[in-house]
């Protein structure tokens, strides 16, 4: 159909699949636009929560809408279906479970019919339930309202893909033949890109058009980017995108692009299937390779993107999987994603193997050590599997870093790695430290009486003033107590267990630390269980120092 067979201005179509409780609110948002002769179009994917009869009861017998019940299966086949049912000028689309914010159609309308231009694009914001945020504050695009322009022009319009935030000439939407797949991921990037590509006049206005709800759950979008079958299906839609973004010829679109792979969405749905990643399966190579692919088509990560990242990408690419999970699960500042010690061993010697061969130069050497250490330090070793696991990778730790680790891992200091393993494993001990008290104390839980809580530091042993033993449900508990005054100053301590032939265990920590205090005289330390903590000089000694800093800093501002 072209546009002079248009019989209204504006058509917005709403494909919805089990959003029952969002629905009204979309459909109702939707209707309230101060758009005259608006048609809205409903395609119903086969809900079977009763989504129908919500929007039929908030619909009534409003003449604008038209509820459709779909053909065919899938968001895409619906979005295509309510294009073929438009008669607007302009189409948009919102989703059933999202908000249009009053006022936003008519923006996105008058900007269209003042320019002549292909498609027009609106701010967005996404809300959760506790908090709302403004996802395209990091794309210059946004900056300011434009009319008339190209996307390369705009590049960094690329990291914005969804469809939603958006109004298209419908003859330019018919004469392009853009149509959107029915994948399991993202259905909507590469109709945007080729709109993107294939506009020869692109408007930007500074409106907020649409509030994108971020809902997690069992039946979200997001939820569902972990498995091998989403990530096949993104990679498989990007890397046409890739194809269509070189074919326009403009070096900062490449380099933008190169950037949304590496640092932006790419990275993020790489990262959730290695989250959920937990053995080798039938799909690890061909997706291996389908990464491969696309990343051999766009310019190298540029070094602006963490190192991480860029080793996470590096080595799925290259098919370790393990190592990539690794790398990609110490992004967020070693936070990983599972609980599976086992894994979580085994992939940072996965790492540590590949990391030279893989990205030389990529990651340091102390980002490496500390990341190793803390993957020790953070597993509890409750069966032989993991003792193996573990000692492999201690062994392999010890070898690479040397004196590096030993400063850092209580197990290293005297006798072999596997007997200290043995006894962790064996001896089960686990400490909760009472901080922010003098003296500090540590209560402790073990399998026996056969090794005493300590504070450990390279060559240095700190025996507690007093132990209170006591047996318990399972094994024996101990309250221990360290006066402040007795431990060195500027000296990194950490909870351990001291046996008797001198072999020191790691004090696994099942409790957080205190939060800072101005005038506490210790410092503390943590990254999951491994804990650690510093004397320093009591606060009326710091508190002259303190006093002349602030003198000086002020004496400075006035001399300007």
């Amino acid at each position: 159909m072209s546009s002079a067979e248009s019989t209204c201005t504006l058509s917005v179509i709403i494909p919805t699949h089990n959003v029952r409780p969002w629905v009204a609110e979309t459909v109702q948002s939707v209707l309230m636009q101060d758009v005259e002769d608006m048609e809205v179009i409903v395609v119903d994917d086969h809900s079977e929560d009763g989504t129908i009869d919500v929007i039929e009861r908030v619909v009534g017998a409003d003449p604008r809408v038209t509820v459709v019940r779909a053909a065919a299966r899938g968001g895409g086949s619906a979005r295509n279906e309510g294009v073929d049912r438009a008669r607007g000028k302009y189409i948009v689309f919102a989703d059933g479970d999202d908000i249009v914010p009053e006022g936003a159609y008519r923006a996105l309308v008058d900007s269209l019919a003042e320019s002549g231009s292909d498609l027009a694009v609106g701010d967005y914001l996404k809300f959760s339930p506790d908090r709302t945020w403004r996802p395209t504050a990091s794309m210059p695009a946004f900056d300011q309202p434009v009319q008339g322009v190209t996307l390369a022009e705009i590049p960094s319009m690329i990291f914005s893909r969804p469809c939603w935030n958006k109004a298209f000439d419908r003859d330019f939407w018919n004469r392009c033949g853009i149509r959107f797949p029915d994948v399991p991921r993202s259905n909507d990037i590469v109709p945007m890109v080729t709109a993107y590509v294939r506009a020869e006049r692109i408007d930007v206005i500074e409106n907020v058009v649409y509030l994108y709800r971020d809902r997690p759950g069992g039946t979200s979008m997001t939820s569902r980017a972990s498995s091998a079958a989403s990530l096949r299906s993104y990679l498989g839609q990007e890397k046409i995108c890739a194809d269509l973004v070189a074919s326009v010829g403009s070096s900062e679109l490449t380099s933008r692009y190169s950037s949304l792979i590496h640092d932006r969405d790419g990275f993020f749905h790489v990262r959730k299937f290695l989250a959920s990643w937990t053995e080798p399966g039938a799909d690890d190579e061909i997706v291996a390779a389908q990464l491969a692919e696309l990343m051999s088509s766009i310019e190298p990560a540029a070094n602006r993107v963490d190192v991480r990242k860029r080793l996470a990408m590096r080595l799925f690419a290259s098919g370790n999987i393990l190592a990539a999970r690794a790398a990609a699960q110490t992004v967020d500042g070693g936070a990983w994603q599972s609980e599976d010690g086992l894994i979580r061993l085994r992939a940072v010697h996965a790492l540590l193997e590949d990391v030279d061969a893989a990205a030389p130069d990529t990651i340091s050497a102390e980002e490496l050590l500390f990341g190793v250490a803390q993957t020790l330090e953070n597993t509890r070793i409750v069966d032989a599997d993991l003792e193996a696991a573990w000692v492999q990778l201690a062994v392999a730790a010890e070898k690479r870093f040397g004196d590096g680790i030993r400063a850092l891992i209580p197990e290293f200091a005297q006798g072999s790695i596997a007997s200290a393993a043995s006894r962790q494993r064996v001896f089960g001990g686990s400490t909760t430290p009472l901080f922010g008290h003098d003296p500090l104390r540590v209560h402790a839980r073990a399998s026996s009486q056969d090794a005493v809580p300590v504070l450990w530091a390279p060559g240095l042993v700190i025996r507690p003033a007093r132990t209170d033993w006591s047996p318990a449900d399972a094994g024996m508990t101990c309250e221990a107590e360290f006066p402040v005054s007795k431990l060195p100053r500027g000296v990194l301590l950490q909870p351990a267990f001291l046996f008797d032939d001198g072999v020191l265990v790691s004090g696994y920590t099942d409790s957080s630390v205190p939060e800072y205090r101005p005038f506490e005289n210790v410092l503390y330390e943590q990254a999951g269980a491994w804990v650690r903590l510093e004397r320093r000089a009591h606060w009326v000694i710091r508190a002259p120092r303190r006093l002349a800093i602030k003198g000086v800093s002020a004496l400075r501002r006035l001399v300007r």
